[in-house]
C-alpha cells in the first residue's frame, strides 16, 4: 500500500503501535458525542422555528395527502365547479395559486405523490401535528445519514479522517447558511427527496444495488428530477462492481419504488411518463415558439410553465455560482483541498459527490432564476469535502509544533465568525460580539489540551474541526434563544377561532398576494373557498361575477383587502354594494392568516350585500340565458343550429 501523503500523514495514522486502538475508541466516543450535541442543538432550533404557514407549495401537499387519505387523486373543488372557470375543453389551466392544474371539469395538482404520500402517512398516524412535525423529524435524521455517508466513503482509507470528517459535517449542516434549513421547517418536499438520494448514495458504497435503487426510486417520486443522483450512484457502483444479478435486480427495484409517480402520470394524463410539471420544460432551447399555435396558446392559459431553458444558463449560473461561494465562504477553499485530497486518497468520496453535485449545479443554472431552494443538494455533497478539507488542513498543521496544533485547534474558527456570519441558518450566524466570544470560548477550552498534544500530536487533531464548530454553535444557540415562529399550532388553533366568527365554512372569500398567502391558509385550516384575485385572471374568471354566483347560492361572500386598497374597493362597489366586517392590523393580521409585513397599514375584511331586487333581476337574467342555451342545444341535436 502506497504512504500516505505527506500533508495528511499526521492524520491518517492512529499513534502509536500501542495507543492506536484506544485513541480510535475515544474518536468514536467523542463524535459520538458531537454528533448528539449537533442533533440536540437542530432540534431546539427546529421546535422553535417550525412554521405552519402555508405558501402555495405547501398547501397543495397537504391537499393531495388529504385526498390520498380519501382514495384520489383528484381535488374535489365545488368553489371552481361553481364558476366553471373552462374555457377551451382538453386544456389544462393553471389554478388554486399554481400548484393544481384544471382540466375538463377535473382539478389535480402538478407535484408527484412520493411526498403528499409521506404527509399521509404521518396524518395517519399522529394527524396534522405529526404531517407539521415531518420534515423537521427528517430534518434531524438527514444530519445522522449526512454523518453515515461521510464515514461511509472514507472509512477504507482512513479511520481518523473519517471519524472527524462524519462529527464535523453536521454542525457544517447547521452553521453554513446554504438555507437548507428553510425546508426542514415547513411542509416541503426538497428535503426528503435529498435525504433519500443520500441514502441512495450510501448502500452504493456499500455494494447495496437493490437498496440503493430502492431509495433512488422513491426520491423520485418525490422530485424527478433526485434522478440526477444515478450519476453519483453509478459511480459508485462502477468503482464498487457488484455482480451483474444484483445490478439488475437494483434496477428492477428502482422500477417498483418509482411505480407511484409512474401510476399517477397514467391516472391523471393517461401516460406514465408524461409528468406533471413537464410543462417546465416545454420551452427547452427558448424563444423557438411560433407566434400562434398549440405552443402560444399552452403559454397563455399555464404561464407557470417553461422555466427550463438553455438559454438561462448566461444569468442564472452566475447567480448560483455566487450563491454557493458566499454561503460557504472560507470554506470554499476547504471544498477545494477536500477535493484534492480526494482525487489522491478517497475514490468513493469524488465518486459519491463530485458527479451529482457538478451535473446538478448545471441542470439548476437553466432555470429561469437563481435558486437557493434548487441547490440544496448540491450543498449537501460539498459538506463532506469542505469537512475533510477541514480535517486534512489541521492535520497538516499539527505537523508544525505546538504553534500549528493551536492553529490546527481554532482555524475553523475564523471562518465561521467571518464567513459564515452572512445569513442566518437553524442556529443564526453571528454578529462581531459573537465572533469575538467564539474565540475567547474556544482558546479557553482547549488552554489545558495543549500540553497533552504536544506530548501526543496525532490525538485529537481529526476531530478539531467538529469541536471548533460545536463550541461556535453553543454560543450561537445562546444568543438566538428568544427566536421564534410567530405562526405554530396554537395560532393556527387561534385563527381558526376568529375566522370562524365572522366567516362560516364554505363561504367565499377573494383576496390578493399582496396580503401573504393567507387563500392557501383559508383553504386548508378554515375549510372556505378562497381565491386571489390573480388566479381568477389566470382561469379567464371575473371574480365579481364569481362572487355574485356564490351569494345566489345563498353563500357568504367576502373581500379581503389591504386597507390601502382603495381601488379594488371602488370597482367593487360600481356592481354591488359591501358593508365592512371588521378590520386588524400588527400582530392580529395573523388571525386572519395575513402576513404583517405585507400590509403595514393593515387590513380590511368586506362582506357582498346583494339586496333582493337585485338578486331577482341577477336570477330572471341568468334563467333567461340558461334557457336560450338549452333551446340553441336543441336544435342543434335536431339538425343544425336555429335562432
Amino acid at each position: 500500500m502506497d504512504a500516505p501523503p505527506p500533508e495528511a500523514s499526521v492524520a491518517e495514522t492512529g499513534g502509536g503501535s500501542g495507543s492506536g486502538d484506544a485513541t480510535s475508541r475515544s474518536l468514536v466516543a467523542v463524535a459520538v458525542l458531537l454528533v448528539a450535541l449537533a442533533l440536540a442543538f437542530a432540534s431546539w432550533g427546529l421546535v422553535r422555528l417550525n412554521t405552519w404557514y402555508l405558501a402555495s407549495d405547501q398547501f397543495a401537499f397537504l391537499t393531495l395527502a388529504d385526498d390520498l387519505r380519501r382514495g384520489t387523486v383528484f381535488h374535489d373543488d365545488w368553489g371552481l365547479a361553481t364558476i366553471q372557470p373552462y374555457p377551451r375543453d382538453g386544456w389544462a389551466y393553471d389554478a388554486l395559486a399554481q400548484t393544481y392544474y384544471w382540466r375538463d371539469g377535473k382539478l389535480f395538482t402538478r407535484y408527484p405523490p412520493g411526498f403528499p404520500l409521506l404527509l399521509a402517512a404521518a396524518g395517519v398516524l399522529g394527524g396534522e401535528s405529526a404531517q407539521h412535525a415531518l420534515n423537521p423529524l427528517l430534518y434531524l435524521v438527514t444530519l445522522v445519514v449526512l454523518a453515515g455517508f461521510t464515514w461511509t466513503v472514507l472509512r477504507d482509507v482512513s479511520t481518523p479522517i473519517a471519524i472527524g470528517a462524519a462529527a464535523a459535517v453536521p454542525w457544517l449542516f447547521l452553521l453554513l447558511p446554504t438555507r437548507v434549513h428553510l425546508w426542514g421547517i415547513t411542509v416541503a418536499r426538497d428535503l426528503p427527496a435529498h435525504l433519500f438520494g443520500i441514502l441512495a448514495l450510501i448502500a452504493a458504497a456499500r455494494r447495496a444495488p437493490v437498496w440503493s435503487g430502492l431509495a433512488l426510486g422513491f426520491a423520485c417520486t418525490i422530485r424527478p428530477d433526485a434522478g440526477l443522483y444515478l450519476l453519483s450512484v453509478a459511480a459508485l457502483l462502477w468503482r464498487t462492481r457488484p455482480p451483474m444479478g444484483r445490478l439488475a435486480a437494483g434496477a428492477a427495484a428502482f422500477a417498483v419504488s418509482a411505480s407511484p409517480v409512474l401510476i399517477y402520470n397514467y391516472v391523471v394524463e393517461g401516460n406514465p411518463f408524461r409528468f406533471t410539471q413537464g410543462s417546465e420544460f416545454r420551452d427547452v432551447l427558448g424563444g423557438v415558439a411560433p407566434v400562434d399555435g398549440i405552443v402560444r396558446v399552452a403559454a397563455e392559459v399555464m404561464p407557470s410553465g417553461g422555466a427550463f431553458q438553455l438559454s438561462n444558463l448566461a444569468t442564472t449560473m452566475p447567480g448560483n455560482a455566487i450563491f454557493l461561494v458566499s454561503a460557504f465562504g472560507w470554506f470554499t477553499a476547504l471544498v477545494v483541498v477536500g477535493v484534492l485530497w480526494a482525487a489522491r486518497r478517497s475514490p468513493l468520496l469524488v465518486a459519491a459527490t463530485v458527479p451529482y453535485a457538478v451535473v446538478a449545479f448545471l441542470f439548476y443554472s437553466c432555470w429561469s432564476h437563481p435558486d437557493s431552494r434548487y441547490l440544496a443538494g448540491v450543498a449537501a455533497c460539498l459538506m463532506p469535502l469542505a469537512a475533510v478539507g477541514a480535517v486534512v488542513a489541521c492535520g497538516a498543521a499539527a505537523t508544525a509544533g505546538p504553534v500549528g496544533r493551536l492553529v490546527a485547534l481554532v482555524v475553523v474558527a475564523v471562518p465561521l465568525a467571518r464567513g459564515v456570519g452572512l445569513a442566518p441558518g437553524v442556529i443564526p450566524a453571528p454578529g462581531r460580539a459573537g465572533a469575538a466570544l467564539a474565540w475567547s470560548a474556544l482558546v479557553v477550552s482547549l488552554r489545558g489540551w495543549i500540553p497533552r498534544l504536544a506530548a501526543r500530536p496525532v490525538g485529537w487533531v481529526p476531530l478539531a474541526p467538529a469541536i471548533g464548530f460545536a463550541l461556535l454553535g453553543v454560543v450561537l444557540v445562546g444568543r438566538s434563544a428568544g427566536a421564534r415562529d410567530p405562526f405554530q399550532a396554537a395560532q393556527v388553533e387561534r385563527a381558526r377561532a376568529a375566522v370562524a366568527t365572522t366567516m362560516p365554512a364554505g363561504s367565499l372569500v377573494v383576496t390578493t398576494t399582496g396580503l401573504g398567502r393567507p387563500a392557501e391558509n383559508l383553504r386548508h385550516y378554515s375549510d372556505l373557498e378562497a381565491f386571489y384575485t390573480e388566479e381568477l385572471s389566470l382561469l379567464r374568471v371575473n371574480g365579481d361575477k364569481a362572487m355574485v354566483q356564490f351569494a345566489l347560492e345563498g353563500r357568504r361572500t367576502f373581500y379581503l383587502l389591504d386597507a390601502r386598497d382603495r381601488a379594488s374597493l371602488d370597482r367593487v362597489r360600481e356592481k354591488v354594494d359591501v358593508r365592512v366586517v371588521e378590520r386588524r392590523e400588527g400582530p392580529a393580521l395573523l388571525d386572519w392568516y395575513i402576513d404583517p409585513r405585507r400590509a403595514p397599514a393593515g387590513a380590511v375584511l368586506y362582506e357582498l350585500v346583494l339586496p333582493e331586487a337585485l338578486q331577482r333581476q341577477i336570477e330572471q337574467f341568468l334563467d333567461a340565458g340558461d334557457r336560450v342555451r338549452r333551446e340553441r342545444k336543441a336544435a342543434e341535436r335536431a339538425g343544425g343550429p336555429e335562432g
